[in-house]
């Protein structure tokens, strides 16, 4: 089984101002936490998906790079997804993390690569605090057709796939600062 690393960093970070993913915490990125957790599971290829206007901005050498199509930036995570999935056709899971998300840890990617055990799920999500988590999730290579039937009918919300595909829904603490991610400038100075 092969599971592929993948960081969704294309958003515009409106409500922050600048590209938060680029923001620093304990010396690195935002993105690179995300990253790092995927590469400390020895998950194979890393890659980020992000778009053209970004691109220059990433300074890591230790990854794959997926940009939008010039025609559908900032389409959001299930287009970015697919998106990725169509770039990469080897894998058979997709560990997708958020890019603004400076607490996640090897652990909790280890934890939910356990959950890939249980057969016949196309996708792991996640809850905390009764919300869906999909910005921390696995997603089986299967579920890519459903995936280019939402976005070809222009549908942008994630949510839409899991009424159309076998999830599991591990639950986690309500205080697990995993899942923190980071929206606005006051959400990081509340962190600090």
């Amino acid at each position: 089984m092969m599971i592929a690393g993948v960081i969704l960093a294309g958003g515009k970070s409106s409500r922050y101002g600048k590209p938060k993913m680029f923001e620093s915490y304990k010396g690195k990125h935002f993105y690179e936490h995300s990253l790092d957790a995927l590469k400390a599971n020895h998950l194979s290829p890393l890659i980020i998906a992000t778009n053209h206007d970004l691109l220059p901005m990433f300074q890591r050498k230790d990854v794959q790079y997926v940009c939008e199509n010039d025609r559908h930036t900032y389409q959001g995570p299930l287009y970015a997804i697919t998106n990725v999935m169509l770039h990469e056709q080897t894998a058979d899971w997709f560990a997708v993390l958020s890019s603004d998300a400076p607490f996640i840890t090897p652990e909790f990617v280890r934890e939910l690569i356990t959950f890939t055990a249980h057969n016949g799920v196309d996708a792991i999500v996640p809850i905390q605090d009764g919300r869906r988590q999909p910005l921390f999730a696995l997603y089986h290579r299967r579920t890519l057709k459903v995936m280019q039937q939402l976005v070809e009918n222009g549908e942008r919300k994630i949510g839409l796939l899991f009424d159309r595909i076998n999830v599991l829904n591990p639950t986690f603490s309500k205080d697990d600062k995993v899942f923190i991610n980071i929206n606005t400038r006051q959400d990081w100075l509340r962190q600090q």
